[in-house]
């Protein structure tokens, strides 16, 4: 027991230190990605969409939204895909940032499973998301219930590096301000597409995908936009 309070009270001691005598942390400055989705993503189109009330009435009036729907335009509706891009920068309040399963929970989500997953990029580069699998019931015309899947795939990303574990993000961010005087602007890319292989072409207005084909059309769209969205290459935390 004595032991445990020597080292309780050493800790607590070089926690103050550190406090005291390092030098003031960095703004947030610059964020590690450029505050925009571009229009063409591999073979995508994005059509920019406004982010809801909810979103602007939840997180600090200086955060930055942008939002996009990516479809394969050309084909037959029954080959087409959709996904839903979302990119989140924080302002000066933490609070910009933060797990997204909370947000997916608040709107009704189950979470299924949570996984990660790489992604080689054409620069040779692995790139780290956290793939969710959410799954909720809806409504139809009709008036029967059809339970709606989808995946949802995020990561953070800062000044110079990237990580799909908010955990890690916010320890990181206590490394680098205590150690490198830095403080991350943080941002966090999202997409989410629905499961399709429950409903006709003709109710998704989308080719009939399996969770394997959704989480891959995802991985593929995200290849694709992960080199214009993050401003320097990222390195491992």
């Amino acid at each position: 027991m004595i032991t445990r309070a020597v080292i309780l009270f050493a800790l607590c001691g070089m926690t103050v230190l550190l406090c005291q005598f390092s030098p003031a942390s960095k703004g947030g400055g610059d964020a590690g990605v450029p505050p925009e989705l571009p229009m063409v993503a591999g073979g995508f189109v994005g059509e920019s969409e406004e982010p809801g009330e909810r979103e602007r009435e939840l997180l600090p009036a200086d955060t930055i939204i942008v939002k996009r729907a990516y479809r394969t335009p050309g084909r037959p509706f029954d080959q087409r895909d959709l996904a839903h891009a979302s990119l989140v920068i924080a302002g000066n309040d933490s609070r910009s940032i933060h797990r997204p399963e909370v947000c997916l929970d608040g709107q009704g989500w189950t979470i299924t499973d949570s996984r990660v997953r790489e992604i080689s990029l054409l620069s040779g580069e692995i790139l780290r998301v956290r793939d969710l699998a959410i799954e909720r019931e809806v409504l139809l015309g009709d008036g029967t219930k059809l339970p709606l899947r989808a995946h949802y795939v995020y990561w953070f990303v800062g000044g110079d590096v990237s990580t799909p574990s908010n955990l890690e993000r916010q320890l990181i961010s206590l490394r680098d301000s205590v150690l490198h005087n830095v403080n991350h602007r943080w941002a966090y890319p999202s997409v989410m597409a629905r499961v399709t292989d429950n409903l006709t072409p003709r109710q998704s207005g989308e080719r009939v995908r399996d969770d394997e084909e959704t989480v891959k059309m995802i991985l593929s769209l995200i290849r694709s936009l992960a080199p214009r969205l993050q401003k320097d290459s990222v390195r491992d935390p």
